[in-house]
């Protein structure tokens, strides 16, 4: 642990009311975690050391959770009052040792330049979704951009969320599947070679099963370091191809056909599709670039191309509910929800309503995929190791039957 540095703060609460003081960490990042912690935005952090000097450290690149509290802390700030200019220098500082602040006195320079937030905002480089953009520049023109700010802020944890319970829904699956390959091959390293000496023996004529789980297991007793090293040639392999957009896009679509999987996948993509619509329309952004937004946040090839074909039918005239009716994509219960939503001006809300509906559904599909997946797990690798002991005590059996 090194020594911990005082810094000098200002910042802003949750009622947008101004603090100050100092607090002591091992550098900027902690001293900002305490902070936000402490439910106050920092303004202004810098080192409480000689001449002030601001804190500094090594430039770090900005993950996505760094990003979407980029937002919330901007959007926090113009709600509490401060002004644009003023509250991007703030955060520029606040954040002053990574990506964020760079891309922010990036966004700073622009605004003083006379640029639109916008795109001052999109030329800095900071990799955020093209909906964010979007939803600035329509809120530049309505004089709400601390709610969109803090809308996009919203949807990207949302779909920050989802990313992450795919991940933990594939660990389990991953855990068993590892465990069972872990447990098989440790019976075959250690348990069957002691066993090997039968095939030697003339006494005793083994059946087919015994001669090749024995056979097998000296195999993979011989070549177990080149077999480790396909394995984990296969895995980089695999690594390698998923890294590819168009062969993750390939994965994705194969997983669609897949029973139980396939449908939570259409449930999560239709999910974050809606909400992100919904979030676009409500920031005022036009619908037929909100559908451009929404559509390019879909994973999956086929649903894309049928959201490009209601797309086309939204250009000719038509309203959503009624393009999207001809595609497939959403239930009878779907379609009705935004044609009530476009009849009643409150198409954003039933969007945001739906989106809740296949968020939960494809919670409940998983928690059933589950329930089906442990026991399944546990018999394919009961089977599996049962098979090997069976076929050891068959051989035990045949020798000490065998005539002397």
């Amino acid at each position: 642990m090194g020594t911990a540095v005082d810094f000098k703060y200002e910042a802003v609460n949750a009622q947008g009311q101004a603090a100050q003081g100092q607090i002591s960490a091992q550098d900027a990042q902690e001293a900002m975690r305490l902070l936000q912690q402490q439910g106050l935005t920092p303004t202004l952090l810098e080192s409480a050391g000689a001449g002030g000097v601001r804190a500094s450290g090594k430039r770090s690149k900005a993950s996505t959770q760094d990003k979407r509290l980029m937002m919330r802390e901007l959007a926090t700030l113009l709600k509490a009052g401060v002004p644009l200019g003023e509250a991007v220098e703030s955060l520029a500082s606040a954040h002053q040792a990574t990506q964020v602040g760079e891309a922010l006195d990036q966004v700073h320079a622009g605004l003083r330049a006379g640029e639109r937030f916008s795109l001052a905002l999109k030329a800095a480089g900071l990799g955020l979704p093209e909906y964010v953009i979007q939803m600035a520049s329509a809120a530049e023109m309505t004089g709400k951009l601390a709610e969109a700010l803090a809308d996009a802020a919203t949807q990207m944890e949302y779909e920050e969320t989802v990313r992450s319970e795919m991940r933990n829904a594939l660990i389990y699956p991953s855990v068993l599947v590892f465990s069972g390959i872990g447990a098989t091959l440790l019976t075959f390293v250690v348990v069957v070679p002691k066993f090997a000496n039968m095939l030697k023996s003339s006494r005793a004529d083994l059946p087919a099963l015994s001669v090749w789980v024995l056979q097998t297991g000296l195999f993979v007793k011989a070549n177990l370091l080149w077999l480790g090293l396909g394995v984990a040639a296969v895995v980089m392999g695999l690594v390698v191809m998923l890294s590819n957009p168009v062969t993750r896009m390939r994965v994705w679509e194969r997983l669609v056909h897949v029973p139980l999987i396939g449908r939570w996948l259409v449930e999560i993509e239709t999910g974050k599709w809606a909400a992100l619509l919904g979030i676009l329309l409500e920031n005022r952004v036009p619908i037929v670039r909100a559908m451009e937004l929404a559509q390019e946040a879909v994973r999956l090839g086929s649903m894309r191309m049928k959201l490009q074909g209601a797309l086309r039918d939204i250009r000719a005239g038509k309203r959503l509910a009624d393009a999207l009716a001809s595609t497939g994509i959403l239930a009878a219960t779907g379609i009705n929800l935004i044609r009530v939503g476009e009849r009643s001006g409150a198409l954003a809300p039933m969007l945001r309503a739906l989106a809740t509906l296949y968020e939960t559904a494809a919670r409940v599909r998983l928690k059933r995929f589950l329930i089906l997946l442990e026991p399944a797990a546990i018999l394919i690798i009961g089977g599996v190791i049962g098979t090997i002991m069976i076929a050891i005590m068959m051989a035990i059996t045949g020798l000490s039957t065998a005539p002397g």
